[in-house]
């Protein structure tokens, strides 16, 4: 036999579908189903099979249609008919409803099964359920292609988005340099560059540094790395119920809707005498801890990646107390680094946590000038809370007038409460966040929290959370702004600092460092009185 086409047509012979596996023009096939109808009409033969000068139809009604095949006239009648058998059945499985627009629906799929049972004119040996196998095989390489393109995807992504915070980045650097011709920006990189420039000295020479547990300028020395830079220094003017002390500076804020982009080269900074930094009291021997935080979190409160710098100072300011050593507890494990200076004892430190010098016959300066004996770094894991205090989850809903509202929950970590449970010294000062859009159309929902105010500046709202203590370690507030999308509200910076000057020697920092007791260097080890502060402040804490 040789099938020449299969059909759906209606009973007019308008033809639906149709498949030819032998050279048939479109013009003839349609011909041939047009002249279809009135060789049935003119025909008084009960059976399903009809034929003309030059091709023989097989047909079988599909309720309102017809499934014809077209084969020649010397085909086998028997086994054109069970392949007809064989189409319809397979028609039927393939549509739910047999009407017109289910057929252009699956249009490709019944094609496709007719392909599977007639090759180039001729029937294979197949039943139903294997054509249906055969329509439902996928194919392994398409697959694999598939992920293939898929990863490619997520690495332009994933790339995309590093070149953007690296643009972001060299641009704060620019605009810093700009404010800061003369590197006043201080921080931590600058205390690195001084302790190894002139403490690594020969001679064990006092490296005098900033208590940077006394006020400054901004609560880190570093500007927040927000959209087109942070800066600090200069009073912004604020919209506020009252009085706070300002985050922002060298520039005054900027009203503008959300949409409109602020673009303003920063003010030139006028000269004024350096402000003087009091120096805390010095009873005789002091031990600052001062740790810097840096953290990613997501929109949904999850930690991405952590780190923590710190060091430890030591000022002396009495020589019958500079024979001294220090008697410290730190992680035996957990990835954290710890390096003391090289004047002091690496293996007596690595052994039995003692800070002492290499020299036994020289003792620290008691110049009452800080020096720097011991810097760690601490990185913690995906969702690792133990080195950063505090979580920012935000809740983002944007109406059809554009307009964002937004819940901004903040949360202490229970490795913080835990570390710091029944000290009275725990609280987290000075807590801001900076949403990077510039409006005046902000309406603050105060209702739950009289104490939180905000202020517009030039690189977005700046909300004033106050204090965070261990009794109250979690609340909320909501606010409205002007947002074309939800990411236009990201990132969002946080700045914060902990500032304890009462710390007793069962405290433990984030880097977990804890000073146990300062002794004589002679043999009989005699305690020596100490005061012991600690620090703690905000790098780059963002939520994306």
């Amino acid at each position: 036999m040789v099938v020449l086409a299969a059909s759906i047509c209606t009973r007019g012979g308008k033809a639906l579908l149709s498949r030819q596996f032998k050279d048939l023009s479109k013009d003839r096939i349609t011909a041939l189903l047009a002249n279809f109808p009135s060789l049935i009409n003119d025909s008084s033969s009960q059976h399903t099979t009809i034929e003309d000068e030059h091709v023989r139809y097989v047909y079988q009604p599909l309720e309102e249609f017809y499934i014809v095949l077209i084969t020649n006239r010397t085909s086998n009648i028997l086994q054109d008919i069970d392949t007809l058998h064989l189409f319809a059945s397979t028609i039927s499985n393939l549509l739910r409803n047999v009407d017109e627009g289910e057929i252009f629906d699956n249009a490709f799929e019944i094609i496709s099964a007719f392909d599977e049972i007639i090759t180039l004119g001729y029937k294979e040996n197949v039943t139903m359920s294997q054509v249906q196998t055969f329509l439902k095989m996928d194919s392994h390489e398409e697959k694999i292609q598939e992920i293939i393109e898929r990863n490619k995807e997520l690495e332009a992504n994933e790339e995309r988005k590093r070149r953007a915070k690296e643009i972001q980045r060299k641009e704060l650097a620019r605009r810093n340099m700009e404010q800061f011709p003369s590197g006043g920006a201080g921080g931590y990189d600058s205390y690195q560059t001084s302790q190894t420039t002139q403490s690594y000295q020969p001679t064990y020479q006092p490296t005098p540094v900033i208590e940077t547990n006394t006020p400054s300028p901004g609560l880190g020395g570093k500007p927040i790395h927000g959209r087109g830079g942070l800066q600090l220094g200069k009073k912004p003017t604020k919209i506020t119920q009252e009085a706070h002390q300002p985050l922002l500076a060298q520039s005054q804020p900027v009203f503008q809707h959300a949409s409109t982009p602020v673009q303003q080269k920063a003010p030139e900074k006028t000269a004024s005498p350096a402000p003087s930094v009091p120096k805390v009291q010095n009873n005789g021997i002091l031990i600052t801890i001062n740790e810097k935080v840096t953290a990613e979190l997501t929109r949904e409160g999850s930690i991405v990646q952590s780190e923590v710098k710190g060091d430890l100072q030591l000022r002396i300011n009495n020589a019958e107390l500079a024979n001294s050593k220090l008697l410290l507890k730190t992680a035996k494990s957990g990835g954290i680094q710890y390096k003391p200076h090289p004047n002091v004892d690496r293996n007596l430190f690595t052994s039995r946590g003692i800070i002492g010098l290499k020299d036994k016959s020289k003792s620290f300066p008691a110049n009452d000038q800080a020096i720097g004996v011991l810097r760690w770094r601490a990185t913690g894991k995906n969702d690792d809370s133990s080195l950063i205090p505090l979580v920012i989850t935000a809740w983002v809903n944007i109406n059809d007038q554009g307009i964002a509202e937004v819940t901004l929950e903040y949360e202490l970590t229970s490795d913080y409460i835990e570390a710091h449970s029944g000290t009275n010294h725990a609280s987290i000062e000075n807590v801001k966040l900076l949403v990077p859009i510039v409006s005046s159309e902000v309406n603050l929902n105060n209702e739950s929290n009289q104490n939180i105010s905000y202020e517009v500046s030039d690189f977005g709202v700046i909300f004033d959370i106050g204090s965070i203590s261990l009794e109250d370690s979690q609340g909320s507030f909501e606010f409205t702004i002007p947002a074309n999308d939800e990411d236009s509200l990201f990132p969002i910076e946080l700045q914060f600092e902990i500032n304890n000057t009462e710390v007793t020697e069962s405290d433990v920092s984030l880097g977990k460092v804890q000073v146990i007791d300062v002794v004589s260097n002679n043999e009989d080890e005699a305690s020596l009185p100490f005061d012991l502060h600690s620090s703690v402040t905000s790098e780059s804490f963002q939520v994306n």
